[in-house]
């Protein structure tokens, strides 16, 4: 079997679609031929991706100086669609819709093959800002089109396949196939601790707090620096870790100048080093997690992991299956909601740490379960 992976972005730019990529393609690069279809990113070395047990075949890109992510451009480059048409795929999973993800449909109905779509993220609001409503809505009809033109379309969850059948109008069949994380919790958590306090100067007994995602405001990082605002004008003593990078980092850090938030925030930056990110989790006492856009968040199985809770919005996708007080938390929308939520939380330590655990017993699986999972759905869909 020869599966083929789509998605407009890969190493070395990391986001939840690649992390997800990679870890079906490490895993069912032991039980099949896997090749991964993506385009070229910026500072990209010669070599880099034979570091992959995989193949990678990338396509030429444009990528602004102001962008993480490149913008593919497979219908300039007759290599790269020469390579997909001599690939000789079984199986085509798309994980975009749009460049790379068009081209992979087209070369499944070509060769006849079975087309499988993963659906990441509540796209419409993003089109609407970029494109506006009505150019942006004509954008969506086309993206659905794509993923209506699929043998199965793939969620994280019931909510998630509910909202695209209802709201965008999907008519491929749904299943459910959950996302997960090949993190580890921390063996000696007093080290970790030490280690991570000393790397960003943090007080041994001051209550920690972390985002980490792709600082694009998608994840409403601005909405968290101005809830964190009131949190500090109720006299609470805090740190926040941003963790990540991207298009509105200097934005959000002029943001946290202004409101001054100065002394509480620490802008980490990008980290690649699993160990360090693993570390950063298990010192955190709440992720925060804010997101009205996202359909999972693979944050929050990272940070059960590490048996640390995450603060949602309530009623959000990225919510759904979260139980209030049980194994995460859940607030109404608003920054005084926000603010008063992780106040109230702060001075209940107990609390705290019985949802971690909760989160470490309900949240946390591993990437070998979903893709054991992954690999008998492509042999269902391929009759064998």
């Amino acid at each position: 079997m020869h599966v083929g992976l789509f998605l407009d972005a890969f190493y070395p730019p990391v986001d939840g679609v690649v992390n997800v990529v990679e870890a079906y393609a490490q895993r069912l690069s032991a039980k099949c031929s896997i090749t991964v279809f993506a385009p070229y990113a910026r500072d990209l070395a010669p070599d880099f991706d034979e570091r992959f047990p995989f193949r990678v075949v990338r396509c030429k890109s444009i990528m602004k100086k102001t962008h993480t992510y490149p913008q593919a451009m497979p219908w300039i480059d007759k290599e790269y669609r020469d390579a997909m048409a001599a690939s000789k795929l079984d199986l085509v999973h798309i994980h975009s819709a749009y460049p790379i993800g068009l081209f992979g449909k087209r070369l499944a109905k070509k060769m006849g093959i079975p087309l499988v779509g993963t659906l990441h993220s509540d796209f419409r609001p993003d089109v609407y800002e970029l494109m506006g409503r009505l150019a942006g809505e004509a954008m969506v009809k086309f993206l659905m089109n794509e993923y209506n033109s699929c043998n199965e379309c793939w969620v994280a969850s019931e909510g998630v396949g509910r909202k695209f059948v209802e709201e965008y109008g999907l008519k491929s069949p749904v299943r459910v196939v959950p996302l997960s994380t090949d993190h580890f919790p921390v063996a000696d958590v007093a080290a970790a601790r030490e280690e991570i306090n000393a790397l960003y100067g943090l007080e041994d007994d001051v209550f920690v707090m972390a985002h980490v995602g792709r600082q694009d405001l998608q994840k409403r990082e601005d909405f968290i620096l101005q809830s964190l605002k009131l949190l500090k004008d109720k006299g609470k003593r805090f740190k926040m870790l941003f963790v990540g990078d991207g298009s509105k980092h200097g934005y959000l850090k002029s943001l946290c100048s202004s409101l001054g938030l100065d002394d509480e925030v620490v802008f980490c930056g990008a980290v690649n080093d699993k160990d360090r990110l693993i570390k950063m989790y298990s010192r955190t006492d709440l992720l925060l997690f804010p997101s009205i856009s996202d359909t999972f968040g693979l944050v929050k199985v990272e940070a059960a992991c590490q048996k640390t809770p995450t603060l949602f919005v309530k009623g959000t996708l990225a919510s759904e299956g979260v139980r209030n007080n049980v194994d995460g938390f859940t607030c109404y929308e608003g920054h005084e909601a926000f603010a008063s939520r992780i106040a109230k939380l702060m001075d209940h330590p107990a609390l705290l740490a019985t949802v971690g655990e909760g989160a470490f017993r309900s949240l946390y699986h591993t990437w070998d379960q979903v893709v054991d999972e992954v690999f008998d759905n492509y042999c269902r869909l391929l009759g064998k």
